[in-house]
């Protein structure tokens, strides 16, 4: 058989597939040699030949041949064109396009424990489908606002400057004008108090805690966290084998009389003061001094993630609770996911004195930094006063679409369901009648095309309120109202 004829046969293409052409041509020869059609020493035809027999661009050729000889199937050498590498025989096996795979799986190969920990956080729900934003995703903030020109010059910017160390590996704890920003903005805006070398810039919230856990918390210790409270730090908490004990959420915040007793004390209280997830309550005062005493008593470390606290609409924000701390017992984070948007991916801890070098070798072991050219983009936003005019333009649009969504689940829905107002965030819970399941209603508003989050996902005991988390910060005015609308119908077919 003459090597055209092989490779014909062996390959079949279809020009109507989503998978391209190039990689069709890739895989039907790959097959074709670990299952022996095609014999090792083979010339291959040359790419202008081959595309012509198949009716197929030159370059589809020459792309697969590149990937085939790159991956080592074939050979290419000067003079001698194109073969079939010499294979060992115990390579050539059976097999099908790697899509195609259904190989069983193996017993001794699985999971740890604390990979299979993580896989009972339950996820959120994603916050598009096909392109297309819906209401009511929580945590999402306007993206068709954000300055989006401005962005792209500084990014543009900062990347036609090769010879920076924008370019290279010494970044570490973070580009040092965007520390310098963050510093500077947290302390007038937060009552944070800190300088930049405080700063570790990470890549996102989720990093910042899987860092911070795995520097003050050992497996078994034990972790209070806030009943009902976010699922991610669960999950960080869960990887690193805490025990993690669940401390009520009432009206004024994580209560600590109220955590369950017989336990030791916590090695990290996890807690979000300034706008509870999810409930939306603000701390107190007099429980953030209280929780702040308990913590020195103890000698626990507080995690304080202050998530979305820019966006306060009634009264003065609260200082944060590490602004409000003497003894060096807290370690601050925040996220540029919120106030921007999440694929930014950079958010930051402030951590005490004594625990700065420790993060600085962490992070460089761990590898969560962000892109240094995003970093260096951020910092020039932050510097040249795109960023607190951004919060501000946000803080007042998110007000307004607070409000119109209060008044249209009053409007329409009447006593259905009892959303909360809290004094600040990005969304709110709305509490659904006793005996009503908020999985029966996420489901059924999926249905709607509408998104919601079930609140009772995020109880670790069996003492759950059933209740929609409703976000408001990314849904534009005009979809409001009908989103509502189409809640309305979900809760009908659920009975309420």
């Amino acid at each position: 058989m003459s090597a055209p004829t092989a490779i014909l046969g062996a390959v079949h293409l279809d020009p109507r597939s989503e998978i391209p052409l190039y990689r069709q041509l890739y895989e039907n020869v790959r097959v074709a040699i670990l299952d022996g059609r095609l014999l090792a020493g083979l010339r291959m035809p040359p790419s202008r030949t081959l595309a012509k027999e198949l009716a197929i661009g030159r370059n589809t050729v020459v792309s697969a041949y590149e990937q085939l000889i790159a991956e080592g199937y074939l050979e290419s050498r000067v003079g001698s064109g194109t073969r079939v590498a010499a294979i060992p025989p115990d390579t050539l096996i059976e097999t099908g396009p790697s899509e195609e795979r259904n190989v069983a799986p193996d017993p001794r190969r699985r999971l740890s424990a604390r990979g299979e920990a993580m896989l009972t956080v339950k996820r959120a729900s994603p916050s598009f489908v096909k392109g297309h934003v819906l209401p009511f995703q929580h945590g999402m903030p306007s993206l068709e606002l954000f300055p989006h020109q401005v962005w792209a010059r500084l990014l543009a910017r900062r990347a036609r400057q090769p010879q920076s160390r924008l370019f290279d590996y010494q970044l570490g704890t973070g580009f040092p004008a965007l520390r310098e920003a963050i510093a500077e903005y947290l302390g007038a805006a937060r009552g944070v108090i800190c300088g930049p070398d405080n700063v570790i810039v990470t890549a996102g919230a989720q990093a910042s805690l899987d860092l911070a856990t795995r520097l003050v918390v050992d497996p078994g210790d034990v972790v209070w966290h806030e009943e009902p409270g976010y699922m991610g730090a669960r999950g960080a908490f869960l990887a690193a084998s805490a025990r993690i004990l669940p401390v009520p959420v009432d009206k004024e915040g994580l209560n600590p009389d109220a955590a369950p007793g017989g336990e030791k004390p916590p090695r990290l209280i996890y807690c979000t003061p300034s706008h509870q997830y999810p409930l939306g309550v603000t701390m107190s005062l007099t429980r953030r001094l209280a929780l702040l005493q308990y913590a020195n008593e103890t000698g626990a470390w507080i995690l304080e993630d202050d998530y979305d606290s820019e966006f306060r609409y009634a009264g003065r924000p609260l200082s944060s609770l590490q602004g409000l701390d003497r003894a060096g017992g807290v370690i601050y984070m925040g996220t540029m996911a919120k106030t921007l948007f999440p694929a930014i991916r950079i958010g930051y801890l402030v951590v005490p004195d004594n625990l700065i070098e420790a993060f600085q070798r962490a992070i460089r072991v761990t590898g969560q930094n962000p892109p240094a050219i995003v970093q260096a983009a951020l910092a020039d936003f932050m510097l040249e006063g795109h960023f607190s005019a951004h919060i501000r333009r946000m803080r007042s649009l998110y007000a307004e679409r607070r409000i119109l969504l209060l008044q249209e689940l009053e409007k329409q829905l009447g006593g259905r369901i009892k959303p909360s107002a809290p004094d600040g965030g990005m969304q709110l819970p709305a509490f659904l009648p006793e005996g009503v399941s908020d999985d029966d209603v996420v489901a059924a508003a999926d249905r709607h095309k509408v998104l919601a989050s079930p609140v009772s996902h995020f109880y670790l005991t069996q003492r759950k309120r059933h209740a929609l988390y409703l976000g408001f910060a990314g849904v534009p005015e005009q979809m409001i109202a009908p989103g509502v609308e189409r809640l309305g119908l979900a809760l009908a077919e659920c009975g309420v």
